[in-house]
């Protein structure tokens, strides 16, 4: 499904504040991927989406082109899975949330694929922490795709699967800003996930990306967006979810006051000169975390087990996953995975 336009006209499109329809947005991904794009107008192109905002409609069409060049080594697993993959972006510098979160859900019973990167608009991205940690990032595709089933979590880092979005990292690094990229990055899982938790660092994302989920044919999903401009769960005050399920979308709201809590400054969240992101993420999964760092990740679990299916009441997910925490469940998941991915050679490229 390509498009007759130029990339001017399309450029044009974006500029003048109109939207593009399903046609020209796989076009335009069409074109990156062939790299008939050149860095001068991706700039444009980046910034021009920024300004005006992306639809459901732009944000599935080109994250499905991507998924169609992202070839699985090996039949994908019949398994039930959930990433907890969000935009980033927030520049809030709060540890890696969605990283532990993972950890804690799959310590829970949730098949978990988790999407990410290094950082490219933020200081700290979740392949830059796991990496310190020692995961090896760089094992072979097959392995990635059976420690699902083997150890019930697998991190898929972004650029071994899409390689022909590497040449753009340096360009989005030098701009500094969210992009479009921030949003497709949790659509894009090459294991297709049947039901996602997906942050966002702006308010006006959540209906975009509930809808680009929904159009994605997404089972279960949740699009949160932190109070305070997290793209988190915080535990700062009112959350706003927007929540995917059954064919529709419904917008709700969740505080931590609301399971009696007391709020707490997203300031307790900041990593700090004496703490890096790999000590609080450690703390966190073996249970020895400050307790705001572990109620945080807790009520970001609740929301995971929710969409999975195992625990509809938010409340009692919430106390699922800090028990879990507290008794380092979590920590044990992931030197797993580490042991797993850590028995295969490094690819060199």
């Amino acid at each position: 499904m390509s498009s007759n336009l130029s990339n001017v006209e399309i450029l044009n499109i974006l500029l003048e504040g109109s939207n593009l329809d399903e046609k020209n947005s796989r076009s335009l991904m069409q074109r990156w991927l062939n790299d008939e794009i050149s860095d001068v107008q991706t700039g444009a192109f980046l910034s021009a989406l920024r300004a005006k905002g992306c639809t459901g409609v732009e944000l599935s069409s080109m994250a499905e082109e991507l998924l169609n060049v992202c070839e699985l080594p090996v039949e994908r697993p019949n398994l039930n899975m959930v990433d907890t993959c969000g935009t980033g972006g927030d520049g809030a510098n709060t540890f890696n949330i969605s990283t532990a979160v993972a950890f804690v859900s799959a310590s829970c019973g949730v098949k978990i694929a988790k999407h990410g990167n290094k950082s490219a608009s933020g200081k700290v991205g979740s392949a830059d922490v796991l990496l310190n940690l020692g995961l090896n990032l760089n094992c072979s595709l097959e392995k990635v795709v059976s420690a699902v089933n083997e150890i019930g979590i697998t991190f898929l880092f972004a650029p071994v699967w899409h390689k022909s979005l590497i040449k753009l990292a340096p360009l989005r690094k030098a701009l500094g800003i969210r992009t479009v990229f921030n949003q497709l990055g949790p659509l894009v899982n090459p294991l297709r996930p049947n039901a996602q938790v997906l942050g966002v660092a702006s308010e006006d994302l959540l209906m975009p990306m509930g809808s680009a989920l929904l159009k994605m044919g997404m089972n279960r999903a949740i699009v949160v967006h932190g109070c305070g401009a997290l793209d988190e769960a915080s535990l700062q005050g009112e959350n706003k979810l927007v929540f995917v399920e059954n064919g529709e979308l419904r917008c709700s709201k969740i505080n931590i006051s609301d399971f009696n809590y007391e709020n707490i400054s997203n300031d307790k969240l900041v990593v700090s000169n004496n703490n890096s992101n790999e000590d609080i993420l450690k703390s966190v999964l073996n249970g020895t975390g400050e307790e705001s760092h572990k109620e945080v990740v807790a009520l970001n679990t609740a929301l995971v087990l929710w969409v999975a299916g195992i625990e509809d009441d938010l409340h009692k997910g919430f106390n699922r996953a800090l028990f879990a925490i507290n008794q380092g469940d979590p920590w044990n998941n992931f030197l797993l995975l580490k042991h797993f991915l850590s028995s295969d050679e490094l690819i060199t490229n």
